[in-house]
């Protein structure tokens, strides 16, 4: 038993190291990642300013067209005052005269408010290309960055591994299974010993027949407490011998 002790012992400081670096693996890209979300996040922004700008361009267009024909109506009534012959053809034709005017007010308005929606997407657009070329040269800096340290930490995880196999080799897969739960879920310390009766992983004081049990090495014994393996050092056993009268 105390060889697997042994193991255990050794094991559990490559199993932090693995949890470790799997940690930085997971933590490398995140920086990367929120580029890419912000990259992502301002195109469609573009891309809508883009549509936006577009729509407002056909209707200043169609604008321009209605606002044609507009005034070529009125000059057309315009040029019919001189034929008119009776005041009630001519209020008939000043009215239209003056709808087609509240027409072309409308329209003049539409179009200088279309026109000034258009120059100012124009501006944003500029500024928001020139973020995103800048965040696109980030990006790329960011991801040969990135590669180089996962390169680096999957090397090391690689050798982690390697030992952890090396180390673990004739252990039952179950208690491993179980071990490495236990060193991960429990900061890094999966086997501890018992002193005074007290767990070190946990400070729980232990009944003196579980504390035998540890002492007697039949079978792994874990803390009823904290569920890290147990082990009782026989240079102590031997002190308290010592000193019993």
């Amino acid at each position: 038993m105390q060889k697997v002790y042994d193991k255990l012992k050794e094991l559990q400081g490559v199993l932090l190291s693995e949890f470790t670096i799997e940690e930085d693996l997971d933590e490398i890209p995140q920086e990367l990642n929120e580029l890419k979300k912000r990259y992502h996040k301002l195109e469609r922004t573009i891309d809508e300013k883009e549509k936006s700008a577009e729509r407002n361009t056909l209707l200043i267009q169609d604008l321009t067209k209605e606002k044609e024909e507009a005034q070529k109506s009125r000059e057309k009534y315009e040029g019919q005052i001189k034929l008119i012959k009776t005041q009630k053809e001519y209020e008939a034709l000043t009215s239209e005269i003056a709808q087609i005017d509240e027409k072309l007010e409308r329209i003049e308005s539409e179009e200088l408010e279309a026109l000034q929606e258009v120059e100012k997407v124009q501006t944003d657009l500029e500024g928001q290309k020139a973020l995103l070329e800048e965040l696109k040269s980030n990006i790329e800096e960011k991801e040969k960055e990135v590669n180089k340290l996962t390169s680096e930490k999957q090397k090391e995880l690689d050798k982690c591994l390697k030992e952890k196999k090396s180390i673990s080799s004739g252990l039952d897969e179950e208690l491993l299974y179980k071990f490495e739960k236990i060193v991960k879920n429990k900061e890094g310390i999966g086997i501890v010993s018992v002193k005074n009766n007290v767990c070190m992983g946990c400070n729980m004081l232990l009944p003196p027949q579980f504390v035998n049990d540890v002492r007697r090495e039949d079978k792994l014994i874990f803390c009823p407490n904290c569920s890290r393996i147990l082990y009782y050092q026989q240079e102590e056993l031997s002190e308290e011998i010592a000193f019993q009268p």
